[in-house]
Formats: C-alpha cells, structure tokens, sequence
C-alpha cells in the first residue's frame, strides 16, 4: 500500500516537471534571445558656423550601457577604447565653402546614431593692418587638483597655438612670470584667477581688451583643460570652451591645446561687413549674429582708398560697440567725434 501511495506521489511530480518545464524552457529562451535595441547617444560641441581657419577641431562623448565599439567622423573610424562612456577630439581640414559633418556611434550590439549633419562653410580673410587688434593676457593657468604636468608648460602651449595664422588676438603680455608679479602687486592670489572681477582688474593694468583665465585639472582617468575669455570692459565672458583627453603626453597636450584655441577663435570670428547707414549716432552693418556678430562687441572701420592700380584699407581712428543685433544686421554706438568719420559703405571688423 505505502509503495502504491510512493508510486502516485513520484508520478505525480514528474507530471508537474512535464507540464511546468516547457513554459520554464520558454522563459529561458525568451530571455536569451531578447537583444538590446537601443542605440547609443552622440553629444558634441558642434555647431553650423562660418570659420576662417584651415583646420577644425570638435569634441564630444557616446554612452551606451552596452558599450560603443566604434565611431566615426565623416566616415571615417576613430581610434577609440569601447567602452559605456567614450569621450573623443578629432582635427577636420576643411575645404574652402562649405563642409558638411557627421558624426556616428556604433554599440556592441550594431545599433548606430548618427548626428544631423552640420555645415561649416570655410572662408578666406584678409585681415586689413591695424594696430588696434582686439589685445589680450593669459593669466597664470590656475589648478583644481593635483598636476603632475607644470603649468608653465600649458602656458606656454596657449601661446603658441594663439600664434597659429591666422591671428585673432594680440598678446600685450607673454611672460607668466611679469604677470604672476602684477597679481602679487595687486595683492591677489591664484585663487582668485577665475573671477571676471580679477580679469578686468588685470586688464587695466596691462592695458589689455580682453583675459584669458585658464584652469587645468587632473585626475588618474585623463586631464581637462577650460580656458574663458573675459572682456575687461564689460566683465562678460565673450567665449568659453573645454577640452578633456585620457592622454596626458606633452605631445598630446600640444595638439589638445591647439584644438582648444581653435575652439575659443571659432566663438570670436572675424567678420566683414559694410556700413549701410548712418544715424542715431551710430551706424547700420550689414552683418548680424548669423555671422556672429554678438551685442558688446568693438568694432572697428575701414575705407578703401584707390592707389594706382592698388586698393588699400585705410583704418578709420573710430572704435564703435555694438548695442543691437539682428540676424542680418546690427547696430553700433560710436562717440561724437567719431560719427562725423563714417560714411556709406565702409568697412567693418569685429575688434
């Protein structure tokens, strides 16, 4: 009787295994064969600009929780370690007129992005001879955390990428040390080295338009650099850019450092315009924040004079700041002496 009643009770598990097993097989296989669908994210500084250097340098990152594999930039494969997160810089030489850029991630599973593509369009300048250029200072590069790299050796790399034609600014002070003996007068310290405040204080004193503060901070994973360009007028940050690389080599840095002042000159461009009216104690340009034109910025004016079969630029003594912008078209302020020295048709520089 008891091994009767132990026959049914094992035929009875068996059974439910039977039943059971097949749904258990099914959840397993289900879970097996679910695949990740989800491509990954692409993030970059990039965007639709006019630019009158020859190279173009852009950053940005990937994430995926299943890691990027692969990324590329017009096509063309980056040198990347996969991973979740994937940050990465890349030079374009670009062609005169318009470029066109994009950028596409690829995740381990095959899932791709691709950015909407931006347009650059690659201009030639003239710049027009002036003594009047838009002057700056580097201040000392100040540290968040600890740096193994010496920051005289940043400093230096800041200007030299700045001397790479063509030439956006002029350095009134070049010697870290001069400057590092200026803040010591004033009585400020290399915690203070990131304040606009500090910046348009220096500025004064070394008679310079706009400051550089640059900081640099180090880690075991990479090194950051961010350098801001501060108006000593105004007090506004008139451009601002980050750079960030796992490769902390002398040689990396000067490349990284390089792309790093490309990225400060492509938010401070050089414009040309014309002057199409004069009035309200002012004048009209026709150039606007589509050619990056911003409210604050000086100007600067030129008249072309026909010498023989020549035509020279001739600099106008007159410095005006734009009060109004439009996409198109702009406004700008000059004092009472120098209204009565601009006419129709004259040329316009950002200073």
């Amino acid at each position: 009787m008891k091994r009767n009643a132990l026959y049914k009770k094992i035929r009875f598990h068996s059974l439910v295994v039977l039943f059971v097993l097949p749904f258990i097989s099914g959840v397993t296989i289900l879970s097996d064969t679910a695949k990740d669908t989800t491509p990954p994210v692409v993030q970059t500084d990039l965007t639709s600009a006019v630019v009158y250097d020859t190279n173009l340098f852009l950053s940005g990152e990937a994430f995926d929780d299943g890691g990027v594999v692969q990324l590329f930039v017009n096509q063309y494969p980056l040198e990347i370690s996969a991973g979740r997160r994937v940050f990465f810089n890349h030079f374009l030489t670009l062609r005169e007129g318009e470029n066109i850029v994009t950028v596409k991630a690829i995740d381990a599973e095959g899932n791709e992005s691709m950015l909407s593509p931006v347009k650059i369009t690659k201009k030639a300048f003239d710049l027009p001879e002036t003594g009047t250029r838009y002057t700056v200072a580097l201040l000392p590069i100040k540290t968040v955390a600890g740096l193994n790299i010496p920051t005289e050796a940043i400093y230096s790399l800041f200007i030299k990428a700045f001397d790479e034609k063509p030439k956006r600014f002029h350095f009134v002070e070049r010697d870290m040390a001069r400057l590092e003996e200026i803040l010591r007068e004033q009585k400020l310290s290399n915690t203070g080295l990131v304040s606009p405040d500090t910046a348009t204080k220096i500025g004064k004193v070394v008679a310079a338009d706009g400051i550089f503060l640059g900081t640099a901070d180090e880690d075991a994973n990479g090194i950051s650099i961010t350098l801001r360009l501060v108006d000593t007028e105004t007090a506004r940050i008139r451009a601002s850019a980050t750079v960030y690389d796992e490769d902390k080599s002398i040689k990396n840095l000067e490349w990284l450092v390089y792309g790093l002042s490309l990225k400060i000159k492509r938010q401070f461009p050089m414009v040309m315009g014309n002057v199409t009216r004069v009035s309200d104690g002012g004048f009209y340009v026709n150039a606007g924040s589509a050619n990056g034109i911003e409210v604050g910025m000086k100007l600067l004016l030129f008249r072309e004079i026909r010498e023989g079969h020549f035509v020279v630029k001739e600099p106008l003594d007159a410095v005006a700041r734009v009060v109004r912008v439009r996409p198109k078209t702009s406004f700008a302020k000059i004092n009472r002496e120098g209204i009565f020295k601009v006419e129709r048709g004259d040329l316009v520089v950002p200073k």
